[in-house]
């Protein structure tokens, strides 16, 4: 399994009927209930106080804000043009950390603002507008007017500069105030949703209609990102509610956050190669692998889609069959047998033709696996748990990398009590994460290392990863025993110079 993030390219927090731009502020604060930009009316009485300003009071309105984003999917549709991504295995999810997230007591608490408390039991949407903009990300930082010895002209977080509610340039109105009518279904289509039970939840919008959304705009099939406007909000009927005394809110780090939380499009594809040449056994489905690479060792794609021949011992075609592209320079067929005229193990042979590279035909590469029948272990015995040693390779301890490199690193399995006799694992295991204080945060989940023929290996891929220091963690299963090597390198991630 291959991660890929893709960030922000810019976003933006606006607020029902009001022209504030909060673009730059490193939290956005989705809210709904009692708007906190009332405006203040004059009373004339002394008594009455609003903003510092006395003879006035607050008007007391409903309000809800609403963020957008523009997302930066350049670095993923290269990946897809190179065929080193097959957007078949592909999923995409939206994920934005929630600032409450680390700390229990801000639940239920009241925050930044009176009469703002943090929302709970509520449910956010994914939303893209129907009618397309392009749109100014604006200067603005808070959305309240400042008051008292920095008012107005010494402070400079407050702005109006388009984009807000009403506007998307300077010289363009939104079709839609707000970029569409929560009462008009057809101004907005829902790509996703989540339901959030305490409030400190993360982000984490997923749904078949964004893969496909995605997907759509990396091919091609629909219009570019620019022409498209997507955000999140509460759902219309949260924004639609009337007589709240309160503001409910909850906030998310923005792409100016100064964390290492910055919001994101992550892109899993299954892509891990579990190579069976070298332990293909009867009885149960095997897959047989092709690799195409150029001198350098770059990855190839063959214009055409790979056939194999499948040959018996005797030279006699067995099967026919078309093979599927896994990732760059790697092709693969499933392949199971159940039965052999003669006793394993037996030589087959595997011929691959079809093979094109920039236009001009390859010749056909024969390869050969041996059938063995030791697939599975059927008696009275139980297996005993295969621990063994591992080491890694392919970067140092502590090393500084720059972001943009992409590293090929082997983890090698040895089996105890020797120096050189190695082994291959179909079920070895790896993540990394980062820490922040005594937490740990993933980047990469527990995922499948590769297997091919000769190695273990995986491919880490810096360009989208935020500097700092990573740690690599690695686990292998074995007779339901579990065994975790924590921390088995660590390395960093520096800005390109």
């Amino acid at each position: 399994m291959s991660i890929f993030r893709s960030y922000f390219n810019k976003n933006n927090t606006i607020i029902a009927n009001s022209e504030v731009n909060t673009a730059k502020n490193p939290v956005t604060q989705l809210f709904y209930g009692k708007s906190p930009v009332s405006k203040c009316i004059n009373t004339g009485y002394s008594g009455d106080t609003c903003q510092g300003r006395t003879g006035f009071t607050t008007t007391v309105t409903e309000g809800f804000s609403r963020f957008l984003f523009d997302l930066n999917l350049d670095d993923l549709q290269k990946q897809v043009n190179n065929c080193c991504f097959n957007l078949d295995n592909a999923t995409h999810t939206l994920k934005m950390t929630n600032t409450s997230n680390f700390d229990d007591t801000l639940l239920n608490d009241k925050v930044l603002i009176g009469d703002t408390r943090r929302a709970t039991s509520f449910t956010l949407m994914l939303f893209k507008a129907t009618s397309g903009h392009s749109w100014n990300e604006g200067v603005g930082y808070d959305y309240l007017v400042p008051f008292g010895s920095f008012e107005p002209d010494f402070d400079l977080t407050y702005s109006t500069r388009p984009s807000n509610w009403l506007s998307a340039t300077t010289l363009n109105n939104w079709f839609y105030p707000g970029i569409y009518l929560n009462n008009l279904p057809s101004s907005f289509t829902s790509l996703a949703t989540q339901y959030f039970d305490n409030g400190n939840e993360n982000i984490e919008f997923s749904s078949p209609s964004l893969n496909f959304e995605i997907n759509n705009l990396i091919t091609g099939a629909t219009s570019s990102i620019s022409a498209n406007t997507y955000g999140i909000a509460y759902l219309p009927a949260f924004e639609n509610l009337t007589g709240l005394t309160e503001a409910y809110s909850v906030g998310f780090f923005t792409r100016y956050t100064q964390t290492f939380f910055e919001p994101f499009l992550e892109t899993e594809i299954m892509d891990t190669i579990t190579d069976d040449r070298s332990n293909f056994n009867l009885y149960q489905s095997n897959r047989l692998f092709l690799y195409l690479y150029d001198n350098n060792g770059n990855p190839r794609c063959s214009d055409t889609q790979p056939t194999v021949d499948i040959v018996d011992c005797n030279d006699v075609i067995q099967l026919q069959l078309t093979s599927t592209t896994l990732t760059c320079g790697a092709y693969y067929i499933d392949l199971a047998i159940t039965s052999l005229p003669q006793t394993p193990p037996v030589v087959y042979e595997d011929i691959w033709a079809n093979i094109t590279i920039n236009g001009i035909a390859q010749p056909s590469v024969t390869n050969e696996f041996i059938i063995y029948d030791n697939a599975f272990s059927i008696g009275p015995n139980v297996a005993q748990p295969k621990i063994y040693g591992y080491s890694v390779s392919g970067i140092k301890e502590d090393e500084k990398i720059s972001q943009g490199e992409t590293r090929k690193v082997f983890i090698s399995t040895r089996v105890p009590y020797t120096t050189d006799e190695q082994v291959l694992l179909d079920n070895l295991q790896y993540r990394l994460y980062v820490t922040q204080g005594t937490t740990e945060i993933e980047v990469i989940p527990w995922s499948t290392v590769n297997m091919s023929f000769t190695q273990n290996y995986l491919l880490l891929d810096s360009s989208w990863m935020i500097p700092n220091e990573y740690y690599l963690d690695i686990k292998a299963t074995s007779n339901q025993q579990v065994d975790t090597y924590r921390k088995a390198i660590k390395f960093q991630i520096v800005n390109q110079l």
